[in-house]
């Protein structure tokens, strides 16, 4: 798959993008989003925030962790893809 990633300032309310030749008389998918913007609700949530590793490594402070037992495998029926031969 080519792909075309190209990063624009901007100063009014329209983008142009020139594309390669083996794009034309094709559907296109265009996303636009800011960068950079550190106010942005998706780059915050995304991002680990400077100090967290610092602030909770080794601060588990409750009774130690245990595995509950598992319990017996559950047998199920027989796939579709081992029944025919593709």
């Amino acid at each position: 798959m080519q792909a075309l990633r190209k990063i624009q300032s901007t100063d009014s309310d329209h983008i142009s993008i020139k594309i390669p030749k083996s794009f034309m008389r094709r559907s296109l998918e265009i996303i636009v989003m800011p960068i950079g913007d550190s106010n942005s609700t998706q780059e915050s949530s995304a991002a680990w925030p400077k100090d967290f590793f610092a602030r909770t490594a080794g601060c588990f402070a409750g009774s130690p962790l245990v595995r509950e037992e598992q319990g017996e495998y559950e047998v199920r029926g027989l796939a579709l893809s081992t029944l025919f031969q593709f």
